[in-house]
């Protein structure tokens, strides 16, 4: 039955009030617990009319029988009643929100109108958080007014300012929903969100001007935010992102995945809010992104270190949740600079190193990331961030990360664990993986190595044979015009500051010229592979040669103790144990041995000093774990694919560097690199068929690359010579160096026996312990036998066997 409204008022009139009153007076110490429920239910009926201020009519009659029923029981009793009505009904908290921010004197602080909050705290907290979250947009304006003026971010956490008791936890549930509201692209909704965040009133005024007389006019909204306003606003976007959304409603479907990234993108557009939130939570960001796909997949993520990720693809192209949490996620990355992922992903690399006892780190707001985390995290970007966005991530910014990376791995191999460096170094051939050439670097003068391209100068003439040379190993093809994306990026330049000094930065023209990114990768690659060789496999700890003191190695106190040598010992003693090669018909009287170290410690000369034997040196390291099997297999993988990638060279830089390459090194000359003799000596010492084999192979395929790049240059630099030749000059070239110079080469097939010594290890291979091993035995004797100085070495073998009675 309707009931009209007059009615309403004068029968709430005659009953409510004054029972009201008559208990007040009968019971005064019982008026607030009494008639809580009963002024619950009137101040829900009373409330579709509060908010009109009109005092005649009905209207006016309601608006008076609210003040005396709030007079009657007390006005925190009543506001409790309103915030409990707000919270168990939608309808009524549109009029209950106006009621309350029609009645806000802005002439009184806060701390004089805390009644309105009520004096339920948790009540107060939870009716705030739906009404900002409301579906009505007036709600979420009006609930934002009451932020706004009762909790200051300044004073919200103080008991003596703030007119609620609030602790950090109850502040950082409500800015977790007030958040939400950017999702409305609402342009008032926003104006009072950061006016609330930037320490403004609702009228534009500062309600911090002590701050603002430090900082300045300009600068203030800046530092109210950094000093009181970012913590908590990264702990509620924090909660959004592990999905911790307190007092809200519940949400299913795809939108939860969504929210996040897209509050992150609306918040970019505010230059005081945006750029520090990414730079400190960037981290988690990733985390979220990963953890969404994968829950979305509904199975564990399988990533693919090598140069296809499209298993992993085709899986989220077929699952629609999937499909959106990427693209939003795209969306988030094209809204900042091109650049940012990527120098973001190299600090995080790096810092993965430096491990802390509790797992904590303050450049990070959550846990600090380990050095699994991050490979996963990387390694799964690039497979679903789409590089071809824009050229320069491939040819500029990928190049630069991954030498930052190699440089970390190798100053820092010793505090890894073996299966951390095999992820790592994975992780890094996946990024060399994702590595193009940029288009030919044409019309640019050789006097200006440090001047980067502009996008005008790169083009590609397929043309002309002159202008371009694409080498026989280059892997990648140049990209094509239509390949370079949209050209701008919608970034905010406020990032950079919030990243320190950048370690991937588009400024940088050097990449790949020569001493740039690709050719410091490599080199560290080396010094890792001789690292490890020394450390894991020869159980050797090298030291830098100190300009005093003497070189004198320590003697060894126990079978297991590392020995310490110096740099320059350790290249004399590999260089001494390959001893020159005798004639074949000596070899024939003379066999080697099965074990190669009693070779050469049979030829070793007795009456010098031990210390200069390195079979005493390499220590037995016993049987190898399959770790360590992994971890160089992983080295020398990565090894070979970064010395196939060319650089640019001017032709004063392909003169000096052929005329180094073609010189015949002399003794323990620099030119005969460390890492090439680890190599040699792992090839003949370790005990290990599996980490003897993949030395060998790997050995095999840097002298075969090293030969066939040798002759190109060798005909580059004749034709170079020739006339008509002149059309280059002043222009970059691309050049793969060989890895090895053929002055080493030689070195090696002429004053060494090292091609029998590997010729013996892999014959003795062939025998019934080692069956597992034949196949490819057979296969790297038949390569070395095509890449030895002479075609006796490995026939002399077979033959000797044929002829030995005892294996007849």
């Amino acid at each position: 039955m309707a009931v009209q409204r007059p009615l309403l008022v004068q029968l709430g009139s005659v009953s409510a009030v004054v029972a009201c009153g008559h208990v007040c007076e009968a019971a005064p110490p019982r008026p607030v617990r009494d008639l809580l429920p009963p002024s619950s239910e009137v101040a829900a009926a009373q409330s579709p009319g509060v908010h009109h201020r009109t005092t005649a009519g009905p209207r006016g009659r309601l608006r008076d029988l609210r003040q005396k029923l709030s007079v009657v029981i007390g006005p925190e009793v009543f506001y409790s009643s309103l915030w409990g009505s707000v919270l168990v009904s939608s309808s009524i908290r549109l009029p209950a929100s106006l009621f309350v921010v029609n009645h806000i004197n802005r002439d009184l602080s806060a701390n004089t109108q805390s009644y309105m909050l009520g004096n339920d705290r948790q009540l107060a907290i939870k009716s705030l958080c739906v009404s900002v979250m409301d579906s009505n947009v007036l709600v979420q304006r009006n609930t934002l007014e009451i932020l706004v003026f009762f909790f200051p971010f300044h004073t919200c956490l103080d008991s003596g300012d703030c007119p609620m008791s609030l602790n950090r936890r109850d502040v950082t549930h409500i800015l977790s929903c007030a958040i939400q509201t950017v999702l409305r692209r609402d342009m008032s909704l926003n104006r009072r969100l950061f006016a609330w965040l930037l320490g403004s009133d609702i009228k534009g005024g500062v309600v911090a001007p002590e701050l603002k007389s430090t900082s300045g006019e300009e600068d203030y909204g800046s530092c109210f935010f950094a000093k009181y306003s970012k913590d908590l606003l990264v702990q509620a976007l924090m909660q959004i992102l592990h999905q911790n959304i307190l007092y809200s409603d519940t949400e299913q479907g795809l939108l939860v995945y969504l929210k996040p990234f897209r509050i992150l993108v609306s918040l970019l557009d505010k230059p005081e809010i945006g750029p520090p939130l990414v730079g400190d939570l960037f981290l988690e960001v990733i985390r979220a992104f990963y953890a969404y796909c994968r829950d979305a997949l509904g199975t564990d993520i399988k990533l693919s270190y090598g140069q296809s990720g499209s298993r992993l693809i085709s899986a989220i192209k077929e699952n629609k949740n999937a499909s959106e949490i990427v693209k939003t996620v795209n969306l988030l990355i094209t809204s900042l600079s091109s650049d940012f992922l990527w120098d973001y992903m190299t600090l995080c690399f790096e810092h993965s190193f430096r491990k802390s006892g509790d797992g904590s780190d303050p450049k990070y707001v959550g846990r600090a990331p380990c050095v699994s985390e991050v490979c996963t995290l990387l390694v799964f970007l690039l497979d679903v961030i789409p590089l071809e966005l824009y050229s320069e991530v491939q040819t500029q910014y990928l190049p630069q990360m991954l030498s930052y990376m190699a440089q970390s791995l190798s100053e820092n191999m010793d505090s890894l664990s073996l299966p951390e460096l095999t992820q790592a170094l994975k992780t890094c051939f996946k990024v060399l993986s994702k590595v193009q050439m940029p288009p030919a670097y044409l019309d640019l003068e050789s006097g200006s190595p440090d001047s980067s391209p502009s996008k005008e100068s790169l083009k590609v003439q397929s043309g002309s044979e002159t202008e371009v040379e694409v080498g026989e190993d280059a892997l990648y093809p140049p990209l094509k015009s239509e390949d370079s994306g949209i050209g701008l990026s919608a970034s905010t330049p406020e990032l950079s500051g919030y990243l320190r000094i950048p370690k991937v930065c588009p400024e940088k023209g050097d990449v790949w010229k020569k001493g740039g990114s690709v050719q410091k990768t490599l080199l560290c690659i080396q010094d890792l592979v001789a690292n490890f060789a020394s450390k894991h496999l020869f159980g050797l700890q090298l030291q830098p040669q100190t300009d005093g003191g003497s070189d004198e190695p320590v003697k060894r106190k126990g079978h297991w103790e590392p020995k310490t040598i110096t740099v320059p010992q350790f290249k004399q003693m590999l260089s001494d144990f390959f001893t020159q090669r005798p004639p074949m018909s000596k070899q024939k009287n003379n066999r080697i041995e099965h074990s190669p170290s009693r070779s050469a410690s049979k030829k070793g000369n007795k009456g010098s000093d031990e210390e200069w034997d390195i079979n005493r040196y390499i220590q037995n390291m016993g049987q190898m774990s399959e770790d360590c099997r992994e971890a160089f297999a992983a080295a020398c993988h990565f090894l070979l694919d970064c010395a196939t990638f060319p650089v640019y060279l001017s032709e004063e830089e392909m003169e000096q560097l052929h005329s180094a390459l073609f010189q015949v090194p002399g003794s323990g000359d620099a030119g005969f690199p460390l890492w090439f003799k680890s190599l040699m000596t792992v090839c003949c010492c370790v005990k290990d068929c599996y980490i003897q084999n993949v030395a060998i192979s790997t050995l095999l395929e840097v002298v075969n690359h090293s030969q066939s790049l040798s002759l190109v240059m060798e005909d580059r630099m004749k034709r170079s010579k020739m006339a008509g030749y002149s059309a280059v000059f002043g222009k970059l070239q691309m050049v793969t160096v060989p890895p090895v110079s053929p002055g080493v080469l030689k070195v090696i097939a002429e004053k060494t026996d090292f091609y029998p010594r590997v010729a013996h290890v892999l014959w003795n291979q062939l025998n019934m312990e080692t069956r597992e091993h034949h196949i490819t035995c057979v296969e790297l004797f038949y390569r070395l036998h095509c890449l030895a100085p002479s075609a006796n070495i490995c026939e002399e073998i077979i033959c000797q066997t044929l002829l030995d009675h005892d294996k007849v």
